[in-house]
């Protein structure tokens, strides 16, 4: 307040002019990663200009002196002035994708004039240029706000909300001077109506995008669950014709039989040369089809999760600048808009996360090429990711303890064996174990103590051949009867929301038993512990 009672508001225009650069710097970046979305461009234009306007007027006034100088000044502020109108204008059309015509290029017309006659300094009545701005350009864009939701629909009644504040508070701001009240007062609430009234249609626009932001995550979230619900249809599929294919295979092979051993060999060598075939043209569709749709999906996700921390950056920024120049009665309530967007933040970069686990999940579940078959020592290879799980769950969860117990056959050789894919089974096994025993050691009580039991053993098998058997067991929280059938399904999990992506155990058992002709099989009493037990042909042993 001034020695005459008037309302100093410079620190008002310093606000805005700081909230606008962030406001322009988030949609000058999305337009960056997204130059389709052009209404991004318009209006982060239109910020970046309004942030000068409000910081130029009271820069110049405060900071220069000579006359020269303020005249320059002025002329700038009223360029930036009239471009921002112009720059609003272009993001609304393009949000209603119109064309910009005849208005916007006669407007553009107008305002160049109106500069140059002020900057040669023609008098010109008061108010002018307020006056070419409202009907040039603000009238037409409140025009469209107003009529958003009766013509596109009911989300853009934002906009039509941000349309109509605009007309109150101008109606407002018109009519304090004939308000009955000291002229402190009347000070006040023109700057009250002024402001709310020039921020009530950009606050509108700003809001409809993050709407539009919502939509799309949302939409994002439909696709994955429409392709959780194609893969699982996809698997009954294939496991309906395998049974069938399998039952006609049987019923060929009786017939044969009876006939010579020599015939009936040939034949199943061919039923399990087509099987195979027909296997893995099955999958490497399905696997084309996942990595494609994966693909699409990385690159929003990555937006989604680098935006929301860059935007909960900009919030801390916002609180250690602009936020602390608020009177103390405006505090509490920003504080608290900006706490609740933190929060949003939060959540989607929680959900986004996760949505990128599953995507890497579906495009390693995706990959055709096993790689090649070494002879590979599978005690060392085990103990290595044993190793390896335990301390990753150690960097998880700072407290977590776990007895290891391990009995390797030292009789056992090499296996030949595809190293990396073996080593991502026993990684996934190995990490749901150290998992499990984590969970119960939270609901048992103090004597409980986890333990993860991992051996291997050499095993003769029927007819002379030699097997490798690996088992890791826990006593951990187990597995219920009820979803044990369940849990090679890609996409099932019995983690909570966020910890798993429901393929780990998917992509082992296709490891073992497809790339491996080997098998999987889980023993389990809930409350009790579970045990994975891995049969492996040792086709070689050096």
């Amino acid at each position: 307040m001034d020695s005459v009672g008037n309302f100093d508001a410079t620190f008002l225009d310093y606000f805005k002019g700081g909230l606008f650069l962030i406001l322009s710097l988030l949609h000058l970046l999305f337009y960056k990663w997204y130059p389709a979305q052009k209404v991004n461009a318009w209006f982060g234009l239109y910020c970046f200009l309004a942030a000068w306007a409000y910081l130029n007027q009271p820069l110049i006034y405060q900071y220069v002196h000579s006359v020269p100088l303020r005249m320059y000044g002025a002329v700038g502020q009223l360029v930036l002035y009239f471009g921002g109108h112009l720059a609003f204008l272009g993001a609304v059309y393009i949000i209603f994708d119109k064309r910009i015509g005849v208005l916007f290029y006669t407007a553009l017309l107008v305002f160049t004039v109106y500069v140059i006659l002020f900057a040669l300094q023609v008098n010109m009545p008061d108010g002018l240029s307020i006056l070419l701005a409202l009907l040039l350009t603000d009238v037409q864009a409140t025009r469209l706000l107003l009529l958003a939701a009766r013509k596109r629909g009911p989300e853009y009644w934002i906009l039509t909300m941000g349309g109509i504040g605009f007309i109150v508070f101008l109606i407002a701001y018109i009519a304090v001077p004939f308000l009955p009240v000291t002229v402190f007062t009347k000070h006040i609430l023109l700057h009250v109506f002024y402001n709310f009234s020039t921020l009530s249609s950009p606050v509108s626009v700003t809001l409809f995008l993050a709407t539009r932001f919502a939509q799309t995550n949302h939409s994002l979230a439909e696709k994955l669950l429409e392709v959780e619900a194609l893969s699982a249809q996809t698997l009954a599929q294939e496991q309906e014709k395998q049974h069938l294919l399998t039952t006609q295979n049987e019923t060929l092979e009786e017939q044969v039989s009876i006939r010579t051993a020599q015939l009936s060999q040939s034949l199943n060598e061919l039923k399990e040369t087509q099987a195979q075939l027909i296997q893995k043209e099955k999958l490497a569709s399905l696997g084309e089809l996942t990595a494609g749709i994966a693909h699409e999906i990385q690159n929003p996700l990555n937006f989604v999760n680098n935006f929301s921390e860059v935007s909960t950056e900009l919030i801390e920024e916002l609180k250690e600048g602009p936020f602390q120049q608020l009177p103390e009665s405006d505090k509490e309530h920003a504080g608290e808009i900006l706490s609740d967007l933190e929060q949003n933040l939060q959540k989607i970069t929680q959900h986004g996360n996760r949505a990128s686990r599953i995507v890497k999940g579906m495009l390693e579940h995706s990959r055709s090429s096993p790689g090649e078959r070494q002879a590979t020592d599978l005690n060392a290879l085990a103990d290595e990711y044993l190793r390896l799980a335990y301390q990753g769950q150690r960097a998880r969860d700072k407290a977590f303890q776990c007895r290891v117990v391990t009995n390797f056959d030292s009789a056992l050789g090499r296996v030949d064996v595809v190293p990396a894919e073996i080593g991502r089974v026993l990684l996934n096994l190995l990490t749901n174990a150290f998992y499990a025993v984590n969970e119960q050691r939270k609901a048992a009580s103090a004597d409980y103590t986890p333990t993860v039991w991992v051996s291997t053993l050499q095993k003769a098998e029927p007819g002379g051949q030699r097997a490798v058997e690996i088992r890791i067991a826990d006593n951990g929280t187990g597995i219920a009867e009820s979803v044990k059938a369940k849990i090679f399904q890609p996409f099932f999990t019995t983690k909570p929301t966020g910890e798993g992506t429901g393929l780990g155990l998917s992509l082992s058992y296709d490891i073992i038993t497809q790339g491996h002709q080997g098998s999987l099989q889980v023993s389990s009493e809930e409350g009790q512990g579970t045990e994975f037990m891995i049969q492996l042909p040792q086709l070689e042993k050096v």
